[in-house]
């Protein structure tokens, strides 16, 4: 402080008062003055605090020795650590170097939120270099949390703190213009980030204009990693919360949920690198957990990219919800114990550029989606389709272009996959499948299924022996390699000259036949069609039995 609260306690030479006792300490928070400096000596930690440290009057400094517990509250006391702007509105709040230990309060059932820091009516505060641990209660909503910032706080920062075995979440923020950034956050109840806040009452407040950068985060008891969650109303421009450059690990349920009753805009996951574990995962509604899952009420503006994903038991990316306008770009997803990105629901944007290894089913889902484009994927030894698109409520269908598709992987047991599911598969109508390039394994490179059609497949490229398996007669297929209905060296008999030939996908109208060598000329021909009146074969008589004859089938 810039002047002694007691007669016992001594000047710092660097300016402020150090406070040696508990009673010092205590002191110097009921009586503090606009610009007074507090610094904690670890002469006689730790500090068995018997009240919250407040601090309600503006550019308060308080710095510790970086002591790991310096401040730990009296048992049965039923108090957190600091308050920032409790009982006034305060701004210009500086702790540095604090450890806090947590004390369960007896009888447990009479605690309050027992944070390590609460900044509840505040604007300009810098948390910095603290340790905080065993924040209590341990419960959902009114439990103990490392760090929480309530909705009437703005331009906080929360840099460089240690949070383990937290009570609820390790940070919980409302507010807007806050950034958290090289914490280690682990060990806790919940997320060890939310960018919403609980209270007992079912009231959840969430934050605006949020940067969640370069943090260490894990091991999440019953949570995801980190939560983003839009409960309120909201303009189109609010929102912006980043979340880049962070690494999780141990068990939680996903690296990152996005969630809320209410539309969730202008979210941007990026640059991340998670790996999952369940062992030590408490939770009794599933063990199926997306690296990144977004399924609010409706989004806009959502952005999925660069992220590293690792060993999820559920999809790497899950996208449930009405969004318009989501990009899932150029990620990398290792091994899912589901699909590798599903979306599911009314969905518009771009997967783009992602690589997604051995997922145990398919790689890439689409179901029911909006005109959704599929673009420069590389997907390799799926556990079943590589590219699956189904139900587009889209009037012009799903865009499948340019992907890479190596066929063949895990099924969900974890053992070899016969390879017999196909590539591609479209049931959909009015999709388009243009230039992917497909390495087959046993199954098919394109199959369409019986509830599709009026798709169009263009340019594609496959390695096996009858690649391509196009029901629907109204479907159209142009250019592929190899190419649909070329029959080359096919004999006529040895004792007549006529050869029957099935195309490799029914026609609406007669198509046209070109030749090559014909066996001394084409003399009939006689197409055959099924129940449903499609061409799907024709009957030719030649000049010369035993001949060969090369025959090419168009679309008429």
């Amino acid at each position: 402080m810039t002047r002694e609260t007691t007669a016992d306690a001594p000047e710092s030479s660097e300016g402020g008062t150090i406070v040696t006792t508990r009673e010092e300490l205590e002191d110097a928070f009921a009586d503090l003055s606009p610009g007074d400096t507090v610094r904690i000596s670890d002469e006689n930690a730790p500090y068995r605090t018997t009240e919250w440290l407040d601090v309600d009057v503006d550019d308060v400094t308080v710095v510790g020795p970086g002591v790991r517990t310096l401040i730990r509250p009296m048992s049965g006391a039923n108090v957190g650590g600091f308050r920032i702007g409790h009982n006034e509105r305060c701004r210009g709040t500086l702790i540095r170097g604090v450890g806090f230990r947590g004390t369960p309060t007896v009888p447990r059932g009479s605690a309050e939120r027992l944070h390590g820091i609460a900044v509840r009516n505040a604007t300009d505060v810098t948390l910095e270099r603290n340790e905080i641990r065993e924040t209590y209660p341990r419960a959902h909503g009114d439990g103990g949390s490392g760090i929480s910032v309530t909705r009437r706080c703005s331009d906080v920062r929360i840099l460089d703190n240690r949070i383990h075995t937290f009570g609820d979440r390790g940070v919980q923020l409302a507010g807007e213009r806050i950034v958290v950034s090289g914490n280690e956050v682990s060990g806790g109840l919940d997320r060890p980030i939310a960018c919403d806040l609980w209270y007992p009452d079912r009231r959840s407040y969430t934050a605006e204009s949020v940067s969640v950068f370069g943090n260490m985060l894990g091991n999440s008891v019953e949570g995801s990693l980190i939560g983003v969650a839009r409960n309120d109303p909201t303009g189109p421009d609010h929102g912006y919360v980043s979340v880049f450059g962070n690494v999780g690990f141990g068990h939680h349920k996903s690296f990152c949920h996005v969630r809320g009753p209410n539309t969730v805009r202008n979210v941007t996951v990026r640059n991340n690198v998670s790996r999952q574990s369940t062992d030590g995962l408490d939770t009794e509604e599933t063990t199926k957990f997306a690296g990144v899952t977004i399924d609010g009420a409706a989004g806009e503006n959502l952005l999925v990219e660069n992220n590293e994903l690792y060993d999820y038991s559920g999809h790497g990316v899950n996208v449930v919800s009405t969004v318009e306008g989501i990009g899932v770009r150029n990620n990398t997803i290792s091994s899912p114990g589901l699909a590798g990105i599903r979306l599911v629901g009314d969905v518009e944007g771009v997967v783009d550029g992602n690589h997604v290894a051995k997922p145990s089913e398919t790689g890439i889902r689409l179901e029911g989606t909006s005109g959704v484009t599929v673009r420069g994927n590389d997907v390799r030894k799926p556990g079943g389709p590589g590219i699956l698109t189904v139900g587009s409520r889209s009037g012009v269908g799903d865009v499948v272009t340019a992907n890479h598709v190596v066929a063949g992987g895990a099924d969900s047991s974890g053992g070899s996959s016969s390879g017999d599911a196909p590539a591609i598969v479209v049931r959909d109508y009015g999709a388009r499948v243009r230039g992917n390039a497909v390495r087959q394994g046993g199954g098919a490179a394109i199959v369409e299924g019986d509830d599709a059609g009026d798709n169009f497949y263009e340019g594609n490229w496959a390695d096996g022996r009858r690649p391509w398996r196009i029901a629907n007669p109204t479907s159209r297929i142009r250019n592929h390699a190899p190419p649909v209905d070329v029959h080359r060296n096919v004999t006529t008999d040895a004792d007549r000259p006529v050869v029957r030939l099935e195309f490799d996908q029914p026609y609406a109208r007669p198509p046209r036949l070109s030749f090559g060598r014909v066996a001394g000329g084409v003399r009939e021909r006689a197409f055959e069609t099924d129940d449903d009146g499609n061409y799907v074969g024709v009957r030719l008589t030649a000049r010369n039995a035993d001949a060969p004859m090369d025959v090419f089938v168009d679309p008429a």
